[in-house]
């Protein structure tokens, strides 16, 4: 009755690794005879145990007979339990997990038709999860979430490079999904873009470590003989890449060394280095998980870093000093905007421009945000895609296009040579991107960080052993649920030291699943930058499958409702009508509960007051103090930056909220 229970799979995987570790599991005709016998037993001693069960109750109906039914039963379920561990190894999958850069759902659903290896792999051979977004819509955020498998909000890293971000993921980053897998049996590498501002660090818990570097070593402190500036992680033909091995006891094996690809594309060196670290895997008889992020398709420079005059003409080093034509006082406007695509693509959407969908340089309508304002210039007048800026956003669309060919030349490279190492049967490969991207939609130059869907919403696709084939599932997931999903493919939860906020998919993926109304009808995106402080819930349709909703609630205690079946854009902001202030109500306080959740509590849609407004009368003291913790919790959320706004209307939200619920009882 209790298989499910926390205690009893931890006891499984346990098991499971026991096996992993075992030659003789290793044998598939030893293996399949193993699990008949213990089938077998464990049906026998299970009907057998039934049987004296009854027998004996109607004869004696001793305490005695009891105990010994008891004690049958429970060697049979051992038996079977041994018996599924032995399927549980046999299936246990190897994992490959390629993480894009900056690419939007759009550019994948624009360019879909010109992506072979993507096409052929995921959308034929997978499933596409079309309602996925990202957790936080910005580099370093997602990132840090993706490997420690819980919310911005928990994990402490909420703003790129900032001070106390990069203090608060230190304190984990060694206790993430790599050390997870390892010692559950896997042998993983990581190789690519890490965390921003910790490109310098090397953690522990992977087998290999790969990732791409930071653009300067202290020379008091050199690497193998190598310090002072480097390629770093932002040069597509001219990085610089970690190379730090460990044993399966996490020992040091050999020395750290830095790698230094000049004139080789980032493109091309992590799909041979996929390859390689399977390989490893392969010899040493352990299930892989890689997990590779290549930049493609982020804004970066071709080689670098250069003196200014060395630079090619048409790197994307000269995106960040143009000169606005139209500026009378001739100040520099930096456009970093294009990837750096490889020779074989960078020709390959000369002429075609950026598309203008219909949020294209327009405000919404109804109250706009006070960040969005600020960001788009609404209070300056100035308007956000003249003739100039749109040019530099049609040069870095066919760029940021070219590299995501490059992408899929890379997916196809990586398939195709772990199919003929023999290793693709027994391989799930995940795909997507750490956030999205805009490009002039709501009058917004280029970049992300705001809760919009070109910003938050993502392609995600899994394929290989044990997932279904040609399939779409509406289901809406989040970032945070790909971590607690390899932990379940991995059966690593015996591993995991902390209560994870995201949701396993892995039943998503067979051919019979749950119905969305059944596994989960929201999510959930946030960030925590200054004014730019957000909640932001996605609602599905159980029906349709497509989004009928979503609600933005500002730090400037301003909130937008959109909704989506006649706005797909989002240029309507209906929270001011009587059907926004509907959802206003309804939805509020379930998303400060989300906003501040952990576990099991993340994938509930609790629409009650808030937190811990549930009895009445209150006690002043506790639900004072109560209120402080949640007011100095969301102000530590701004990461040292200034955010009166914030924690002002939340203190003031909560304690309104306080006296209404009480005079209403």
């Amino acid at each position: 009755p209790n298989y499910s229970s926390g205690s009893v799979l931890k006891f499984r995987d346990s098991l499971t690794i026991f096996a992993r570790q075992n030659q003789y599991f290793k044998s598939p005709p030893k293996l399949a005879r193993l699990q008949q016998l213990c089938y077998t037993a464990g049906a026998a001693i299970s009907g057998f145990s039934g049987i004296f069960f009854f027998v004996t109750t109607l004869q004696f109906r001793s305490t005695f007979n009891l105990c010994i039914m008891s004690s049958l039963w429970s060697y049979a379920s051992l038996i079977l339990l041994l018996a599924e561990v032995g399927t549980v190894d046999c299936a246990t999958p190897n994992i490959l997990f390629i993480l894009a850069d900056d690419l939007n759902y759009d550019l994948v659903l624009k360019h879909r038709s010109h992506m072979p290896s993507l096409t052929k792999h995921f959308v034929e051979n997978g499933v596409e999860f079309h309602n996925h977004v990202a957790a936080t819509p910005v580099c370093g955020p997602s990132r840090s979430s993706l490997l420690s498998g819980r919310y911005a909000h928990n994990v402490g890293y909420v703003a790129n490079v900032a001070k106390r971000s990069i203090d608060a993921f230190s304190l984990v980053e060694n206790h993430t999904v790599g050390e997870w897998l390892t010692k559950s049996g896997y042998y993983t590498a990581f190789m690519g873009k890490y965390v921003n501002g910790m490109e310098c660090h090397r953690p522990s818990g992977w087998r290999h470590w790969g990732g791409l570097t930071c653009s300067h070593i202290n020379p008091h402190e050199p690497v193998d003989g190598i310090s002072g500036v480097l390629g770093g992680t932002y040069n597509y033909y001219n990085s610089s890449q970690w190379n730090v091995n460990r044993d399966k006891n996490g020992e040091l094996v050999g020395k750290e060394t830095i790698q230094i690809h000049n004139g080789v594309h980032q493109g091309t060196f992590l799909a041979k280095q996929t390859l390689e670290q399977a390989a490893n895997a392969k010899a040493e008889g352990s299930p892989f998980f890689i997990h590779v992020t290549p930049l493609m398709v982020h804004y970066g420079t071709c080689y670098g870093p250069l003196p200014p005059d060395e630079y090619n003409a048409t790197d994307p080093w000269h995106e960040m000093h143009l000169v606005d034509p139209s500026d009378p006082n001739g100040n520099p406007k930096g456009f970093p905007i294009s990837a750096c695509p490889t020779e074989k693509r960078k020709w390959d959407y000369v002429g075609t421009d950026a598309p203008h969908y219909a949020s294209w340089n327009q405000t919404e309508s109804g109250d706009v945000p006070l960040w969005m304002q600020e960001r788009s210039g609404e209070h300056s007048g100035h308007i956000c895609c003249d003739g100039f800026v749109e040019n530099r956003q049609d040069i870095g669309f066919r760029n940021r296009s070219s590299a995501l060919l490059d992408l899929d030349d890379l997916i196809g490279t990586v398939i195709t040579g772990l199919e003929a190492m023999g290793l693709l049967e027994n391989t799930v490969s995940i795909f997507t991107s750490d956030n999205g991207y805009h490009l002039g939609e709501h009058r917004l130059k280029f970049g992300k960080s705001e809760p919009y869907e070109t910003d938050i919403r993502l392609p995600f696709f899994v394929a290989g052993v044990g997932v279904a084939k040609g399939q779409r599932r509406a289901h809406p997931t989040n970032h945070i649920d790909i971590g607690a999903s390899l932990v379940d493919l991995a059966q690593a939860s015996a591993h995991v030291p902390v209560t994870l906020d995201g949701k396993s998919f892995v039943p998503l993926l067979r051919d019979t699943f749950p119905a969305v109304a059944d596994w989960r009808t929201f999510s959930l995106s946030e960030f925590y930058v200054e004014n730019n402080t957000w909640l932001a819930l996605r609602t599905i349709d159980p029906q349709s499958g497509e989004a009928n909703v979503t609600f933005h609630w500002w730090c400037s205690n301003q909130a937008e409702v959109f909704m989506k079946a006649t706005d797909p854009f989002e240029m309507n902001n209906v929270a001011a009508t009587p059907a926004g202030q509907r959802v206003v109500q309804a939805l509020l306080s379930a998303t400060i509960r989300l906003g501040n959740c952990s576990g099991a509590d993340c994938h509930v849609l609790n629409r009650g007051v808030v937190l811990f407004l549930n009895t009445c009368p209150l006690q002043p003291q506790s639900n004072l103090l109560t209120v402080f913790h949640w007011c100095t919790q969301y102000f530590h959320l701004c990461d040292g930056h200034r955010c009166p706004v914030f924690s002002a209307w939340y203190c003031e939200h909560l304690l309104l909220v306080l006296v209404y619920t009480c005079v209403e009882r």
